[in-house]
């Protein structure tokens, strides 16, 4: 199978089909690919609007060229209901998938992103996505995407949010809530097990997202077509190349 991770900012290097190969299993061919039109990083929902059409078009393009499942880059999952409408494999956005699976393992979660300019939008997802009543906080590291290259800074920063969501909040699982956070879920679980919590689940979103898209892809399961309908054809203006490439029928209804 081949999953291909959608990164919806137009920052070259954030983020590369490299970092996702240590975590596919045999069998498994990693593409990835950046946005050319939109924002450097999303922090607001002003970035997100503007990244969504380019990430449309490049993950139906990714599935024209064969690609067996999508994963959107993302915390804020944005475009993740367009696309699922404009494509027929399964569609992953981190933050739904990171949150159910959270879920499923705990009591209740806790998110710790990165600017605390994100926090409306990832709780906002919470109610969309039916779990509020497994919401125990939202807490933020206050450092910018563009600053998560940090490594001390921002290792202090998440262990400190991670105890506090812990000893403070009572969450039973965390959830780091930006994908440029990838890689460091086992150190903070390490750095909470010292501190004598052993056995807190700590989800990386995108990593998450990327092994529930293998699983989906074996399973043969794709998104509802009922829930997520394709769009009707009508005038579009301004978007010829996302048009184009979601190739759009006569019929489609």
């Amino acid at each position: 199978m081949r999953i291909h991770v959608v990164t919806p900012v137009v920052t070259s290097g954030l983020s590369t089909a490299a970092h996702f190969e240590p975590y596919a299993r045999s069998g498994t061919h990693v593409t990835q690919g950046d946005i050319v039109r939109g924002p450097a990083t999303i922090e607001s929902h002003f970035d997100e609007v503007l990244a969504i059409p380019d990430t449309v078009r490049l993950a139906a393009e990714a599935e024209s060229s064969g690609a067996s499942a999508i994963v959107i880059d993302c915390m804020t999952d944005p475009g993740l209901a367009a696309v699922r409408e404009v494509t027929s494999i399964p569609v992953l956005g981190p933050a739904q998938t990171a949150m159910h699976v959270a879920a499923m393992l705990a009591m209740n979660f806790s998110v710790i992103t990165a600017s605390e300019a994100v926090l409306p939008a990832i709780d906002a997802l919470v109610s969309q996505y039916g779990l509020r009543d497994k919401l125990c906080s939202l807490r933020s590291i206050d450092i910018p995407v563009h600053e998560l290259g940090e490594e001390k800074r921002v290792g202090q920063a998440l262990c400190a949010q991670a105890l506090l969501a812990v000893e403070v909040d009572g969450a039973h699982s965390i959830i780091l809530g930006c994908t440029g956070m990838m890689g460091w879920a086992e150190r903070i679980g390490d750095h909470l097990a010292v501190h004598g919590h052993e056995g807190i689940p700590v989800l990386d979103p995108v990593v998450t997202a990327f092994k529930v898209a293998e699983a989906l892809v074996d399973l043969g399961l794709t998104p509802s077509r009922r829930t997520y309908p394709r769009p009707l054809r009508k005038e579009l203006l301004g978007f010829d190349e996302v048009v184009l490439a979601v190739r759009l029928d006569e019929d489609d209804r």
